[in-house]
This record gives C-alpha cells, sequence and structure tokens, in this order.
C-alpha cells in the first residue's frame, strides 16, 4: 500500500507498532507465545559462534521460562483454525503475522537496524513448538533508529513462516526483543539452503530433542554469526505468530538470508517438526523496504 511519501508511511508504521495491545500482554508472550530458543559457554566450538561453559544459575530463569509456556501448551501447528479459541486475536486481528513480503515494496529512508550483540550465555530449550534460547542475562540489545530494545530470546521455525514473493525458504530465525515500555521488536532472518553454517551446526549439537528437554550447561553465542552482513529490511507493523497473537509488534525481517547445509536444514526440521504460521492478510498495512 503505497501511502503518499515514506515518511508518512514511516511515521504510521511506527505509531501502529507503538499502539500494541498492551505491554503485559506481549511481556507474557515473549516466553509464552512466540516459542522462545537457545545456548552457549567455551570450547572447542567457540570458532563458530557458540561455545560451551559450566552450567550456573541459568537454570532458574530456564525453569520461569519454560513454566509460562505450559498455559499455552493447548494449540498446535496443524489445527491453526483453532487458534482463535485461544485468543481471538488470532483469528480477528487485522495486523498478524507472518505475511507475503514484495520486492517491490516501496523503498524508504527505515531507522538503521543496529544490533549490538555481544557473546551471550544462555540455555537451549525445547518448548514442544521451537527451539529457543533464552539468555542468562540481557547484555545485548537492538537499536532501531534511535529506539533501544533488549535482546530477551531467539528461536526457529521451519518451513519460514515470512514469504518472500511468494517464496517459502526452508526455515527462519527471530530474534526477539522488547524496550522499557515492554513493546516487542523482532528481527526475522531467512535460512536458504547452501554453504554449511559453523554457528548453526555447534548449536544444532546441543539442540534437545524432546519436548521440556533443556541443555544443561551454558553456552555462549556469538549472536552476530547468526546474520547476514546485509542490513537491508523489510518493516512492518505485525504480531506475535503463535497464541495470544499480540499485535503491537514491529517486525523486521532481513531481506538476505543466511545459509545452513542441506544436512544442517533436514536437522532443524526434525527437530522442529512443522512450525509455522499460515501467512496472514496484509491488509492496510505499510510494508517499507530500506536499510
Amino acid at each position: 500500500m503505497r501511502l503518499g511519501s515514506a515518511a508518512s508511511a514511516l511515521a504510521l508504521l511506527l505509531a501502529a507498532c507503538g499502539a500494541g495491545n498492551g505491554s503485559a500482554h506481549q511481556e507474557e508472550a515473549v516466553h509464552e507465545a512466540h516459542a522462545p530458543e537457545a545456548g552457549h559457554g567455551e570450547t572447542a566450538a567457540s570458532g563458530h559462534g557458540v561455545s560451551l561453559g559450566p552450567a550456573e544459575a541459568h537454570g532458574a530463569t530456564a525453569a520461569r521460562q519454560t513454566a509460562s509456556h505450559q498455559g499455552a501448551a493447548h494449540w498446535a501447528y496443524n489445527n491453526q483454525r483453532a487458534w482463535a479459541g485461544v485468543s481471538g486475536l488470532c483469528g480477528r486481528g487485522q495486523e498478524q503475522s507472518p505475511i507475503n513480503l514484495s520486492s517491490a515494496a516501496p523503498m524508504a529512508e527505515v531507522p538503521d537496524l543496529t544490533p549490538r550483540y555481544l557473546p551471550i550465555d544462555g540455555g537451549f530449550v525445547n518448548n514442544g513448538h521451537t527451539l529457543q534460547f533464552n539468555p542468562a542475562q540481557s547484555a545485548a540489545t537492538l537499536a532501531i533508529g534511535h529506539d533501544n530494545y533488549a535482546f530477551a530470546q531467539f528461536h526457529f521455525h521451519a518451513p519460514a513462516e515470512h514469504m518472500l514473493d511468494h517464496r517459502a525458504y526452508p526455515a527462519e530465525l527471530h530474534f526477539v526483543h522488547r524496550n522499557e515500555a515492554g513493546q516487542l521488536a523482532v528481527v526475522g532472518v531467512f535460512i536458504e539452503e547452501g554453504a554449511p553454517n559453523s554457528a548453526l551446526a555447534a548449536l544444532l549439537s546441543h539442540a534437545p530433542r524432546e519436548h521440556g528437554d533443556e541443555f544443561a550447561e551454558h553456552l555462549s553465542v556469538n549472536l552476530m554469526a547468526l546474520l547476514p552482513p546485509d542490513r537491508t529490511y523489510f518493516a512492518y507493523a505485525g504480531s506475535l505468530t503463535t497464541p495470544p497473537c499480540s499485535e503491537g509488534v514491529r517486525w523486521n525481517v532481513l531481506r538476505t538470508p543466511i545459509t545452513a547445509s542441506p544436512e544442517q536444514i533436514a536437522a532443524l526440521r526434525e527437530a522442529l517438526g512443522s512450525s509455522s504460521r499460515h501467512t496472514q492478510p496484509v491488509n492496510a498495512r505499510t510494508v517499507l523496504l530500506g536499510s
């Protein structure tokens, strides 16, 4: 949808993201609905973006996040029509995610996307819907222009949830962030088949296979190793992609994918099963493309 100018379109987009459905809903959903995933420390894998370290006080954090998710355990990807019964927004929301993204989206001077991701410790958990990395501390941050967000978690979906020009990538990585007001910003990264990904290999080697499992030792992850060098991204106002489908989420989907080998993608699919929501109508929203 083209509005008078890129500037006015961006202003509308930011206003939509700021409106949301209340920070309390979103804050609960960071751990519960948007399927978080995780982990790291210090050994031979340290050159690949992930290293192993001794177990620490992460257990309490992971236990809290795993327990908070159990309340939403009654939804499933193979029965998405039933999500509206879990949360009405999943059925009637007008700004739902994911969506199909178009290369023909209006180019705009969107705010700079600046991840300030230092290597961070955390734990990797299988919550029954995804593999999620939960940080033990919030040292990593994301700046979108002058707006700052703390890193909350990352997780995977297979196949990818967003589509690009109606093309479905094999997988997608979501970096979830939250600001002091409780508003969410998510960075989406497509994963396509290609060269092996050393950072992903190190993560997959410690992926918990069963629902409720957690990798007990700390992992130390270099989040930057999971991002492409090109920061051109699609910006739009959307929602969580799992119940309660809370809106007011600031989506930033990178245009350039990272790669993973066919074997790594197969391992992701084996660990995740089918873990993606169907694309949703764009409706009256503005989707911008810029860097």
